[in-house]
Parts: structure tokens; sequence; C-alpha cells
């Protein structure tokens, strides 16, 4: 299945071109429009942003990088379609409230959405000349809601009280989380929880379980994002047989293939997994995957954690052989972080 963060953002921009649509009418201009989505799709929800100052407030690096792109936009066609470009950057303020950028409840001035629709309306009699239809504001309201609905019920859907993820969070780092998921599956009374355990957690299931896993933590990522919550990363669990089934990792992995979702999650492998499959999680780390790893005896010296600094996470058990010298010099390994 295509991952669910593709989807989303697919769904996001389709809706922002039909409000474009609606909103400017005969003054739409569809280049100027889809350089402003892509400007706020990487701000939005890829936290790309070249600000110069630190702002605390998110809305607030998406009205910087928009505004760069006003600029940009400028310089790029002039006088010729200066309209254009600042109706187009102009409607993206309401885009904030329709993606829950910006949010209503936060505004003591502001009841709900229909006056948030009454100033476009106004601005639109006066800036645009368009003379709205009566009904405009009825439907446009109504489409708002829908749309917003759709997006809720699209995260929702994949949830469900069989599977749970049950995060960990790391004792020393704050925003990094363990993950794996809890079943909550009723069997015969005869399996033992040790037999459903080691069935669960081995072979073809092992690997099957994986998808679900992701699918559900890519929903808490997106709703991490949604929030504007780039910081919290996860190390979740991997099954390094499914190397040697290169279809079925590559339909695993695309649930999880996209920019925004590869840097939060972080699949675990250990040392040893590491060695005998290196081609391939390196080939996988350069299309933008990211691998945690747990160190193991088959570490032979120290020297060999300096050549793991490609990874954002090298996991240092207490139980290994190498722990008290590698804990000697931690100020070096700044990737290195305890279990």
């Amino acid at each position: 299945m295509k991952n669910l963060m593709d989807q989303y953002i697919k769904f996001t921009v389709k809706k922002i071109r039909n409000y474009m649509k609606t909103i400017l009418n005969k003054y739409y201009d569809e280049e100027i429009v889809n350089e402003y989505i892509k400007t706020y799709i990487n701000a939005r929800y890829y936290n790309i942003n070249h600000a110069s100052k630190t702002t605390k407030a998110f809305y607030l690096k998406i009205i910087d990088a928009l505004n760069r792109k006003n600029e940009i936009l400028k310089k790029k066609f002039g006088e010729e379609k200066i309209d254009s470009i600042e109706n187009t950057r102009q409607i993206f303020n309401y885009i904030f409230f329709f993606d829950n950028v910006r949010k209503i409840e936060n505004f003591k001035s502001i009841q709900d959405l229909n006056q948030i629709i009454d100033q476009l309306v106004i601005m639109r009699r006066k800036q645009f000349k368009i003379r709205t239809q009566t009904d405009f504001k009825e439907n446009f309201y109504k489409q708002i809601k829908s749309d917003m609905l759709e997006k809720d019920l699209f995260l929702e859907k994949f949830e469900t009280d069989d599977f749970k993820l049950n995060f960990v969070k790391h004792k020393e780092i704050d925003n990094l989380y363990y993950v794996d998921l809890d079943y909550n599956i009723n069997l015969p009374v005869q399996y033992s929880d040790i037999a459903i355990d080691k069935v669960y957690n081995t072979g073809i299931i092992a690997e099957d379980k994986l998808e679900v896993e992701y699918i559900l933590l890519s929903v808490v990522s997106i709703r991490d994002i949604l929030n504007a919550n780039f910081k919290d990363t996860y190390i979740v669990e991997f099954v390094t047989s499914l190397f040697s089934k290169l279809q079925k990792l590559e339909s695993l992995l695309n649930t999880i293939n996209n920019q925004a979702l590869q840097d939060k999650i972080n699949l675990n492998i250990t040392y040893h997994d590491l060695k005998k499959y290196r081609k391939l999680v390196i080939e996988y780390l350069g299309q933008g995957f990211n691998f945690a790893i747990t160190l193991d005896d088959t570490l032979k010296d120290i020297e060999e954690v300096e050549r793991l600094k490609m990874f954002k996470y090298v996991i240092l058990p207490k139980n290994i052989r190498l722990y008290k010298e590698i804990m000697k010099n931690i100020q070096s390994f700044t990737n290195v972080i305890e279990q």
C-alpha cells in the first residue's frame, strides 16, 4: 500500500488547490498557486525553512517561507503577475485555519470557522472585486468542514483495538522512544502466553506484524507533524530475515517511504546483522531510511564504533563485553546512547 503520509499530503494539496480556485475565481493562476503550495507543504509537513531568525510559533516559520517565496516569484515574473502573486500569498493566511496550522479555539476574537470565511468574503469583495454569490459562504463552509472530517477519519480508520503501540521513553534523551506492538487477540486457551509470544515474534508472523506496526506508527507520526511536533523520534522493531525477501521488504518499507516519516522513524537492527547485511543497509540509508544499531558481542574493538557515525543512534546495552571501555570513551561517540 502507499504510505499514509504521501496520501495525506496528496489530499491536502488537492484541497488547497480547490480552495484557491474557489476563492480566486477568474484570478486563479495555477503556476503561481503551485509554487506557493510547494513551499507551504515543505514548511508545513517537512519542516523545511531557511529562516534567518528563530521563532517559537510554528505558523510564523511557514509565513516566513511563504514571504520569501513571494519575493522570489516577484523577481521571476515581475509586473506581469504581481497581482496573482500578492493575491495568492494573502489567501494562504486563511489556509492556515483550513489546514489546522492555526486553531480557531486558540483565538479570543474568533468564535468559529464562519468568522474566518466572513473575513474571506470581505476580502474577495473589496480586493478582488468579486461579487460573492449568496450561497458561497454556506457551500464553502460545508466543504471545509467536510474536508477536515475526511482527514480525521482517514487517520482513525487505521487504528484498531486488536493492536496497540507500546512506547517506552528513553531514560536520558528527551523526545526519543522505543516502540513495539502489543496484540489483543483471543487465541485458544491451550496456547500458553510463552508459545503465543514465540510465534508472534518469530518467522513470517514477526515479518508480517511489522506492516501493522509501521502503519500505526505512521499515524502517530502524522499526528505529531500536524501538531508541529518534529522532535519526537522513534526506534522501532525490524526483522532482518526480510533482507532475503526483497519484494516483501520493498512493500513494507514503502509504508514509511516519505521524508517526513523517515526523519522520525529508526529501524532497529543488531550490530551482528549490520555486518551481515551491510551493503543493503547502506543502500537503504541512501534512500533516506534510518537505522538504529544495537551493539552486541560481535563488536571486536571500540574502533569499530567509529565507523558507525552514519547512524543517528547506536544503542549500547550494559551486558556487552565492551560496555565499560566504550563508556570510558563515550564523549568521542556522539551518536552512542545507553539502552
